[in-house]
């Protein structure tokens, strides 16, 4: 490799006092080139300090070389961020235009998914006493979106998501910039970590955003440790206590990143945390982390059951170890490296379980290898791991793998990407510069296309079934999907298609008897129903479902009989007593209806329907 004038000077001026080794360290140069400029110029190396053993004038002059180094590397490390934004400010504005070109075809996109329920469909989104209620940070921006503009209008809920990626590029840079203090190195990794297709999940779908939040407030607390190592100010130390609080009351398993990546730290820069006055009272610290775990029990614990309940359910809240880890790393490396298998649902696990093995013992040793030869690398592979590591924990708070998950994790793998090009440039920087814009336009066109599959309900779910054909959610969901537009035949497809996934998912059985139930084939979608009920007897919706078809087709034994169930299964709900009441009154039973509709009333007194037959039904008996 060809040496810069500062490295030549450098090593002329130190090679007797300082050994190949020590130089080509502190220049971050192969020993190789350093012997090899130093036989160019007829100079002989320092094989040992012991020979300086009789030389006080070199040794002094070593001890100065040393201190004067580490000083500049001391006032190179305490660069700040004002400093790092007044300097990098353009090149952060340009990559910030460019997010926006690239994500510009996501603005259009429709509410998709999720978004229905927490946005467009959900009655409470302007309610502020229910959305402030939990202090959820992505909560709450919807609450102000939709007080702004509404919650028919989804380009404003997009805009937000893009802005806050952008902001969380920002925040990024200023962080690795604080770890390294390369510029180089870090305005490669944002380049790369700007144009990932694995993000287009975050920040396509507006009900990923909650990834980016929970981002942002993780690198905001570690940005807020660095600045306490730095000052030991119990301040700093406190505003990462807060970012920490607003990730974990917007997710509860996932903002424990943060300490991951600060035990990371910690180990890089081999931080003794002795020299901390607050760390001498370990173990009120280890009695607070305890008291905030016990805290955030019951919250962990509502999020397994979400997880693990209905049809999800495999009679453990545990992953199997041995399956998890190297599947899921795998299936993480593959998706950041050659991300074309993107969906929502990743159920195609079809790399066999030794290659599974094989690759996460690889990235293992990789770890082991790079933290003796170069804690750099050592970093970013790990910060991978950390960066994912709680969406991966043995007790099932989330699926196996989804691509928002490795949203903070992959920019442990930018910065990878980024240490190996710079090797590539040291190199040649021609060949360096060719294959980060090869791949730079790869993952944008990827991107750029990935976005098309987010903008509209259909296009998510007929790529979703492409890619996981095994997922009968994805199956369930593209029937739901036909059924909204109307293409009957279709919607019937998907969802039997999703009972031959799993047989035994009622939800699917229940959906496709609504479809029988729409075009008229009543006895289609009373045998739908009644194998719906079959695998799951308190399916509430599917007896009501039976009421209306017994109803219709006058068969008053059935429809008392399910309508009876469904007071069973439902008693606190005003419907369930109105359509028992309903029935009661067909087959002439007055005064039980006017008991049940009496019930429906008290429940909720604003239910119309039922106060109505009420009245009817009273002015009759009189």
């Amino acid at each position: 490799m060809a040496l810069t004038k500062p490295q030549k000077k450098f090593i002329l001026n130190n090679y007797k006092v300082l050994t190949i080794k020590e130089l080509s360290d502190k220049l971050r140069i192969k020993e190789t080139d350093v012997g090899e400029y130093l036989r160019q110029n007829k100079k002989k190396p320092l094989v040992s300090v012991d020979e300086l053993k009789n030389n006080s004038a070199l040794r002094n002059e070593r001890e100065k070389t040393i201190e004067l180094s580490d000083e500049i590397k001391t006032k190179k490390e305490n660069i700040g961020i004002i400093k790092i934004l007044k300097e990098n400010w353009k090149f952060l504005l340009c990559v910030s235009l460019g997010i926006l070109v690239l994500y510009f075809n996501a603005l259009g996109g429709d509410f998709v998914s999720d978004d229905y329920a927490s946005i467009s469909q959900n009655p409470n989104v302007g309610n502020i006493n229910v959305m402030f209620a939990g202090g959820n940070t992505a909560v709450l921006t919807n609450y102000f979106i939709n007080m702004l503009f509404g919650s028919t209008v989804p380009i404003a809920y997009h805009v937000v998501s893009v802005l806050l990626f952008i902001t969380f590029v920002w925040v990024a840079f200023v962080a690795i910039m604080l770890v390294f203090n390369e510029v180089w190195l870090s305005r490669i990794m944002i380049l790369l970590f700007a144009v990932l297709p694995v993000h287009v999940e975050s920040v396509s779908w507006i009900s990923g955003r909650i990834y980016l939040l929970i981002s942002l407030w993780v690198m905001l607390g570690f940005i807020s440790f660095l600045y306490f190592l730095r000052n030991n100010n119990w301040k700093y130390l406190l505003s990462m206590i807060v970012f920490f609080t607003l990730g974990f009351v917007t997710d509860k398993p996932r903002p424990f990143a943060l300490f991951l990546i600060i035990g990371l730290y910690l180990i890089y820069k081999k931080v003794n945390l002795k020299q901390f006055k607050i760390f001498r009272h370990w173990p009120v610290l280890i009695g607070m982390i305890i008291i905030a775990g016990l805290i955030a029990w019951p919250n962990v614990m509502t999020r397994i059951n979400s997880v693990n309940s209905g049809y999800n359910s495999s009679g453990s809240i545990f992953y199997n170890p041995f399956f998890q880890y190297p599947t899921a790393m795998a299936k993480y490396l593959q998706l950041l490296f050659i991300p074309m298998d993107l969906t929502l649902y990743h159920t195609m696990y079809t790399i066999p379980v030794w290659l599974n093995w094989f690759i996460l013992l690889t990235y293992i040793t990789a770890v082991i290898y790079f933290y003796f030869k170069d804690k750099r690398i050592f970093f970013a592979l790990v910060f991978i791991f950390a960066g994912t590591a709680p969406s991966m924990a043995p007790v099932k708070v989330s699926w196996l793998v989804a691509e928002r998950y490795v949203f903070l994790g992959s920019l442990g793998f930018c910065l990878f990407l980024a240490l190996c090009f710079e090797r590539i440039r040291k190199k040649n920087l021609y060949v360096s510069v060719i294959l980060l814009a090869v791949l730079m336009s790869f993952y944008s066109i990827r991107t750029f296309m990935r976005n098309i599959d987010w903008q509209t309900n259909h296009n998510l779910w007929v790529n979703t079934v492409q890619v996981s054909p095994n997922s009968h959610n994805a199956w369930n969901n593209i029937g739901d999907d036909y059924d909204k537009l109307k293409q009957y035949d279709n919607a019937i497809k998907g969802f039997t298609q999703s009972t031959v996934v799993k047989p035994d998912y009622a939800d699917a059985y229940h959906n496709r008897a609504n479809i029988f139930y729409k075009t008229g084939q009543l006895e289609l979608a009373r045998d739908s129903y009644n194998t719906a009920l079959r695998y799951s007897p308190t399916l509430f919706q599917t007896y009501f479902s039976l009421v209306q078809i017994d109803m219709m087709q006058k068969r008053y034994d059935l429809a008392f009989e399910h309508a009876q169930a469904v007071v069973k299964i439902q008693p606190n709900i005003a419907q369930s007593h109105y359509v028992f009441g309903v029935v009661l009154a067909q087959v002439g039973q007055l005064d039980g209806a006017v008991k049940e509709l009496t019930y429906a009333t008290q429940i909720d007194p604003t239910f119309k329907p039922a106060s109505d037959l009420l009245k009817n039904i009273k002015s009759q008996l009189k």
